[in-house]
């Protein structure tokens, strides 16, 4: 009886071993890239707190757009912190991509520094100016041109990095410098140099024009929904978990990315973390507030006068909720036209609203609701 009991409980142990080894390899993989900067730094809280039920998250830093847009292309990557524009383009060129959420807006973290020759925005016309290609600065000042009335091209376009465009405009082979904390901060040095408007005075918060998107692969969405869901879920947790604990918060981003503590907060000074809520807002969900409704209230308060964003969404509001769409129309029409891109893709075709409206669905809007500014520094 003793032997009976003794080879039924090793039959157990082996099946609880061999359960426990098809649970660990039962867990799906993800991979999501970033550029190397703070305010996609959630998902390293994400991976540290385990935050993804069954959920091994790869973080994988890619700089060059090209190298990322072939991972998503590919399926090696499933998703990609991008911004919203270039979301646009690479979905408008064809790549298997769809916009999934808002993860974060620029809340003066980028800045136009210009030279003394420049007092106003109508005083750009004909200088020379220097940003990303297809990127958040480029279609920034490709907006600022059409709302002054001044042609796409009326200003000339010096295609840099980040880096090359300060050293650029510090040398003074530069008017202007469309850039973002640090670089702005490094070219507003030069003498006679200034800052002519940040996201921040500009307002462009409100139709969300400089703003970030979690983009994801078409196919990886239709044939894991519940994978897909938990990881975006995950996203807004850590979020949220970084807004209740910014110290711990900052000290793993800043290990993730290899940054001094302090940059962190340098960065995040100037962005705001959007929640499930201001998602839905953005999207025009039943009870979602966008993020110009609902401004934290530790951030600096905007001033009460009319950005006039809205006269180029055909004379809307400046402040409203259900924007996505028509600032997603919008950055195609700009792009089209100043020759970025040969196509254009419908809102429709280009947002996936399905991952924010289920959250909403199941309260996860109620349960990660912080909406406090996070990683700012002392003020």
């Amino acid at each position: 009886m003793k032997t009976k009991l003794k080879n039924a409980a090793s039959a157990l142990a082996v099946g609880a071993v061999s359960m426990a080894g098809s649970a660990a390899t039962a867990a799906e993989d993800f991979t999501v890239t970033m550029l190397s900067v703070s305010v996609y730094g959630p998902w390293f809280i994400a991976k540290e707190k385990g935050m993804a039920k069954d959920v091994n998250i790869d973080v994988k830093i890619i700089e060059d757009i090209t190298a990322r847009n072939a991972g998503i292309s590919s399926g090696a990557i499933q998703c990609m912190m991008t911004t919203m524009d270039s979301t646009v383009v690479t979905a408008a060129a064809g790549l298997p991509v769809k916009h999934i959420a808002v993860p974060l807006m620029s809340y003066g973290l980028d800045e136009m520094v210009v030279d003394g020759s420049i007092q106003s925005e109508a005083d750009i016309a004909g200088k020379t100016y220097a940003a990303d290609y297809g990127f958040l600065n480029h279609m920034w000042m490709l907006l600022t041109l059409r709302k002054n009335g001044i042609p796409l091209d009326g200003a000339h376009h010096s295609i840099m990095l980040p880096q090359d465009a300060t050293a650029a405009f510090s040398s003074g082979a530069l008017d202007i410098d469309v850039n973002f904390i640090p670089f702005s901060t490094q070219s507003a040095e030069r003498e006679g140099a200034h800052v002519l408007k940040s996201t921040f005075t500009d307002k462009t918060y409100e139709r969300g024009l400089v703003s970030d998107s979690i983009a994801c692969n078409t196919k990886w969405l239709e044939e894991n929904p519940e994978t897909s869901r938990e990881v975006i879920r995950a996203w807004f947790e850590a979020v949220d978990w970084w807004k209740q604990n910014p110290a711990e918060g900052n000290a793993i981003i800043a290990a993730g990315l290899d940054w001094p503590e302090a940059d962190v907060r340098l960065t995040q000074a100037g962005a705001v973390m959007l929640n499930i809520n201001q998602n839905l807002g953005a999207l025009g969900l039943p009870g979602g507030v966008p993020l110009c409704a609902s401004i934290p209230a530790e951030a600096p308060q905007p001033d009460g006068e009319p950005s006039g964003w809205g006269e180029l969404v055909g004379g809307k509001a400046d402040c409203e909720a259900g924007y996505l769409a028509d600032t997603w129309t919008l950055f195609g029409d700009i792009y089209q036209e100043a020759g970025v891109v040969d196509d254009t893709i419908a809102a429709d075709d280009g947002i996936d609203q399905s991952i924010i409206e289920w959250l909403g669905a199941e309260g996860y809007d109620e349960t990660y609701s912080s909406n406090n500014w996070v990683g700012r520094l002392p003020i």
